[in-house]
């Protein structure tokens, strides 16, 4: 009982924190900041984690948790070197040769960062340190909500440029960790053993492009579209509809070894419940967010009723972002990651197309819908891609068509 209570409070601090820090800094920073914000931090910061990974995070529940190779664990330990490539290359593009502008190289450091953060959660994940891992997981939205503290206290001016700053200095504090990492690490094979791992991972790390793209390209192509404001808009509704995807987090972190464990058959069961259980609770959080969240924020207040339809597709989203972490786990632990990357690969130049033919005529709500569709498509994709090993997630295909076949109705009828 004493665990499980430590273990809501850990996870209801570090979410807490993940959730109101973006939505206060939303009103503290001018429009332009935070979309530049949101496009850096939960854009193309995201999707280049993705990428600079390699899939090790992936890779090392698999190898340990499934497989059981203890032999292989010490390859782990040069990751984070491989990580720091990234970010001291990042430094010198930036200040000594100025290839690109602030938002990039903050995405950049933030992808550094959050690669970083959710290598070590996951090894505490795996280890049954959930505790340690709940609040890694949240690590750099700590150093924003303690400048939301320090503003509040009117001891500091908060901008995009001190923002950028704090990101350095904690990227060096991880740096420094992983190095010391690093040297306690014996060497024998480590480079051997590494390069298995990412063979391994290389599949997952497509895989993981794709269902990052997907959950993050309303950030991306809001600003490729429109400006940083609409993605500020865009990126403020995803942070509020993602209030539901806290109880998906809780269950994940807690029986992470169950899900590497379980069989399909059970797994199958109990995704439709909970993809049904988030789908309708979903809908209460929509219609009560207008008389709760305007407490708090001015910004809900000021842009809200042009963007409600955008709103409630997104909050739709969430259902089908949900399924597609949970499907994905079973098809990597499987090793059927390199198959599905095949049906990634259709529905990615699928979504270029789309993107593509409605560029001269899109719209906020045409860009949430075609995104919440493409995340329906991932989840028959994984779906089927499991059948080929005859593992047959019935429940949650129809769990998942049902919903969205509904919800693009009322959609369309709206």
């Amino acid at each position: 009982m004493k665990k499980t209570l430590l273990f809501l409070f850990s996870f209801l601090s570090a979410k807490g924190v993940i959730f109101l820090a973006p939505l206060l800094l939303a009103d503290i920073l001018s429009n332009s900041d935070f979309g530049l914000l949101e496009y850096s931090l939960a854009g193309l910061g995201m999707l280049l984690n993705s990428i600079i990974s390699l899939g090790v995070t992936g890779a090392y529940p698999y190898f340990i948790l499934k497989e059981k190779r203890m032999d292989i664990k010490e390859g782990f330990a040069i990751h984070p070197i491989w990580l720091l490539l990234f970010f001291i290359g990042n430094n010198i593009c930036y200040f000594i040769f100025q290839f690109y502008e602030i938002g990039v190289y903050m995405a950049v450091n933030i992808s550094y960062i959050i690669a970083s953060q959710q290598f070590y959660a996951t090894i505490f994940k795996s280890d049954e340190k959930i505790n340690k891992a709940v609040f890694l997981d949240a690590g750099i939205y700590f150093f924003l909500f303690a400048l939301v503290g320090l503003f509040y206290l009117k001891l500091i001016e908060v901008n995009i440029n001190l923002i950028n700053s704090i990101f350095i200095v904690y990227a060096i504090i991880l740096t420094f960790f992983g190095v010391l990492k690093f040297i306690k690490e014996k060497k024998t094979t480590i480079i051997k053993k590494y390069k298995e791992i990412i063979s391994f991972g290389f599949h997952i790390l497509i895989s993981s492009f794709f269902l990052f793209f997907i959950t993050v390209a309303g950030r991306i192509l809001t600003k490729y579209f429109f400006d940083y404001e609409t993605t500020g808009v865009y990126g403020y509704y995803f942070r509020i509809s993602a209030v539901v995807v806290l109880l998906y987090q809780v269950v994940s972190i807690r029986y992470f070894k169950d899900l590497y464990v379980k069989s399909p058959d059970i797994l199958d069961k109990y995704y439709s419940y909970f993809i049904t259980l988030i789908f309708f609770l979903s809908i209460i959080v929509y219609f009560i967010s207008p008389y709760i969240v305007p407490l708090f924020s001015d910004y809900f207040s000021e842009t809200y009723q042009q963007n409600k339809l955008v709103f409630y597709i997104i909050f739709c989203q969430m259902t089908m972002w949900v399924a597609s972490a949970l499907n994905s786990s079973v098809v990597d632990r499987e090793g059927l990651a390199k198959r599905n990357n095949f049906y990634f690969l259709i529905l990615f130049i699928i979504s270029i197309l789309l993107f593509y033919l409605f560029k001269d005529n899109m719209s906020l709500v045409k860009l949430a819908f075609i995104i919440y569709t493409l995340h329906f498509l991932t989840n028959l994709s994984q779906i089927y891609t499991l059948k080929s090993k005859n593992i047959i997630f019935k429940k949650t295909f129809y769990a998942l068509t049902i919903i969205y076949t509904l919800t693009s109705i009322s959609i369309y009828l709206v």
